[in-house]
């Protein structure tokens, strides 16, 4: 569905590549047998036929009418992958982005949450960076770390990613490191949480009706609201993983996350029950509807 996140003066759009991947529970949480009795194994959380767990493959624009930030660039079109869902993609992503009526040269920074082959796809076409004029940043330990023979290694089950959709980047001095607690222009600050990778963050938004935390890969499914001690077998440093998730719910209080992988509407509270959390979506934030950039100017401020 089409939908995006009022925050008054700013606007959070998603760009959906994949509305409903659908994965082995085992894939992801090795040993894990849903107890298909809590909600995290119900629609929109859980395929029941399939027996497999939903996830989305999306990231996100931040507008405002100072600046228009991109969160992540999803797999990407005509990348080579070892993931038959994410190999020799159309390109959904940079339709839907241009759908907003914005052009690239109109986005004035990229911030990439980490390195992970579903996130930074999109940032390049051919090799060639997507948005010309945008500085793009990333964790300075991060880059180093995909860039390792560590993380070479770990690559190897997705494709090499990092040449043909980072390097460019790098090559055409776009990519710029940054401390993983720096603030970005008005509306977005980067909060510190490495465990799934070693310079992964999420992005806190503010905005005059309502606060965001887009928290990226800090949680894959509903069943580690309901679980936190639960990594996925992808995390560098599932320990650090698990404590950044915690201390997520923990703090979480009346504000809004936005973990990337979450089925849409995706964004939700925590709820603390006897069972543990919960999780409820904010209809409240949520606006129906594809999402255009000048009339969203225009309803505003009028220009």
């Amino acid at each position: 569905m089409a939908h995006w996140f009022d925050l008054g003066d700013v606007a959070v759009v998603p760009l959906i590549e994949d509305d409903r991947l659908l994965i082995e529970p085992g894939e992801f949480f090795p040993g894990l047998e849903p107890d298909l009795a809590g909600w995290y194994a119900q629609e929109p959380w859980f395929d029941r036929a399939a027996g497999k767990l939903v996830f989305a493959i999306q990231s996100f624009v931040v507008c405002s009418t100072d600046e228009v930030l991109v969160v992540d660039a999803c797999v990407g079109a005509g990348k080579d992958r070892r993931r038959a869902e994410f190999d020799q993609l159309p390109d959904r992503w940079m339709r839907q982005f241009l759908a907003t009526g914005l052009r690239p040269a109109e986005v004035d920074a990229v911030v990439f949450t980490h390195l992970h082959t579903d996130h930074v796809g999109a940032a390049t076409v051919q090799r060639e960076p997507v948005f010309p004029d945008a500085p793009h940043f990333v964790v300075e330990e991060e880059f180093r770390y995909w860039s390792s023979e560590a993380g070479g290694a770990a690559m190897r089950r997705t494709g090499d990613y990092l040449t043909d959709s980072v390097l460019p980047i790098e090559q055409a001095g776009q990519l710029s490191f940054v401390a993983p607690d720096a603030v970005l222009g008005k509306h977005a600050e980067l909060v510190p949480a490495a465990g799934h990778t070693p310079g992964n963050v999420c992005v806190r938004v503010r905005g005059s009706a309502g606060t965001v935390l887009l928290a990226g890969d800090t949680m894959h499914h509903g069943v580690q609201i309901r679980h936190p001690e639960l990594s996925t077998r992808y995390c560098v440093d599932p320990e650090e993983a698990a404590r950044v998730r915690s201390r997520i719910l923990e703090e979480a209080g009346d504000s809004v996350l936005l973990p990337t992988h979450f089925p849409a509407p995706s964004a939700g509270r925590v709820r603390r029950g006897r069972g543990g959390y919960g999780f409820v979506f904010a209809s409240d934030l949520l606006r129906a509807g594809p999402f255009r950039y000048g009339e969203w100017r225009e309803q505003r401020w009028g220009s």
